[in-house]
């Protein structure tokens, strides 16, 4: 969400939903994220995935050396994938409709074992933010290269990279979720803890947050519950795949049962636990586009709050002065007063950034047509994994 969030976290409960900014000013549809606020705003439009119940709550550099180590000994030698076409010549809308909807149901390309198709470098569309990471970060890929799934989203991110010009930074900082995809940044963020974990747990992890980062460059309303939706089958997908189950009592080992259960249980129990977030699957688009703009005025009176507690803080701050009072005493109620008011009018600002950018979507035909069949495909996809 940004300096203006948009709720979009794989939080355990609603109340823990993490927040991911977004760019203040309307903004060309390629280009959703753009900063806004610059250096000012250090929330971002997160998509997150939360620790399990057991859990307690730099400079960039790329090493080369990361790429040698990504792969076990085990793993044979990997076939090179092709590269995608180029951005200055995008594919039509109702083609990239068809390939949203077509991800896991057989209708496109996926590698099986003996045809493992790969980033042309292990590693490619992928860095760490730290060096000292890059050992760990090794690991994780290594064991979502063992996988169907994580090789194609290793595949098409790092196609990702070939058509944008640059990776996806993956930093490993404490943060309350496993982990989450920052909106506005573009950074996906893993929890510290993982450093500790077993490699094969944190790589479903990686894989569901990976996912958000490919539907960011489709064009898809920020709020679709559909995001989550398909971001926790890709993750599932994984478990299955390494033959491996989430933490007991971890909300990743709650979705997973309910999904496994069916995918109209999965997405009752998760609209319960994202109850910002709502699905096309069960509306008309116009519903949908009304949830849309209902949210737009809600944000609009917020925004309307935050810049009278604004213009308060600051004649506060301005009395103080003329008083005469110490610049310590008013640095303190800028810090207390000033500064949370200016913070919640620019989330508040970006909330609304990110409404008016998905009504634009919805306004058009072709978009409305490319998030509608996404949709449909997610919620089959969702369906196809209950046992």
């Amino acid at each position: 969400m940004i300096c203006a969030f948009v709720v979009l976290s794989l939080a355990r409960t609603a109340s823990a939903a993490v927040l991911t900014a977004v760019p203040v000013r309307p903004l060309p549809l390629s280009a959703p994220a753009a900063a806004v606020f610059g250096s000012v705003c250090a929330s971002a439009h997160v998509m997150a995935a939360p620790l399990p119940l057991s859990f307690a709550a730099s400079g960039m550099l790329y090493a080369p050396a990361l790429l040698p180590a990504l792969v076990p000994a085990a793993v044979p030698a990997l076939a090179v994938a092709p590269v995608a076409a180029a951005v200055d010549s995008p594919a039509p809308v109702e083609a990239e409709s068809a390939r949203a909807a077509a991800a896991f149901d057989g209708s496109l390309p996926v590698p099986s074992q003996n045809e493992t198709v790969v980033p042309a470098a292990l590693g490619d569309g992928l860095r760490a933010m730290r060096t000292d990471d890059e050992p760990w970060l090794a690991s994780v890929v290594g064991e979502l290269i063992r996988t169907r799934t994580g090789r194609r989203v290793l595949r098409d991110i790092a196609r990702l990279e070939s058509r944008r010009g640059y990776p996806v930074i993956v930093e490993v900082a404490r943060i309350s979720n496993n982990g989450e995809f920052r909106y506005d940044s573009d950074i996906l963020v893993m929890d510290a803890s993982h450093r500790r974990s077993d490699p094969a747990l944190v790589a479903p992890i990686m894989a569901h947050e990976l996912q958000h980062v490919l539907q960011r460059a489709m064009e898809l309303p920020t709020d679709a519950l559909e995001l989550e939706i398909e971001s926790y089958t890709v993750e599932n997908h994984v478990w299955s795949e390494l033959g491996v189950a989430p933490p007991r009592g971890s909300f990743a080992a709650q979705a997973r049962r309910r999904l496994m259960r069916g995918g109209d249980v999965f997405v009752s129990w998760l609209a319960q636990q994202y109850k910002n977030n709502f699905s096309l699957h069960g509306r008309t688009m116009a519903e949908y586009i009304r949830k849309v703009m209902e949210q737009r005025a809600g944000t609009l009176k917020r925004i309307a709050r935050a810049e009278k507690d604004v213009a308060i803080a600051e004649r506060a701050v301005e009395v103080m002065r003329a008083s005469g009072m110490p610049e310590t005493a008013v640095a303190a109620h800028e810090r207390e007063a000033l500064e949370p008011a200016q913070r919640r009018l620019k989330e508040a600002q970006v909330t609304l950034a990110w409404s008016e950018r998905d009504l634009a979507l919805l306004s058009d035909d072709a978009g409305r047509a490319r998030f509608r069949a996404y949709s449909r495909g997610v919620i089959r996809r969702a369906r196809a994994l209950a046992h």
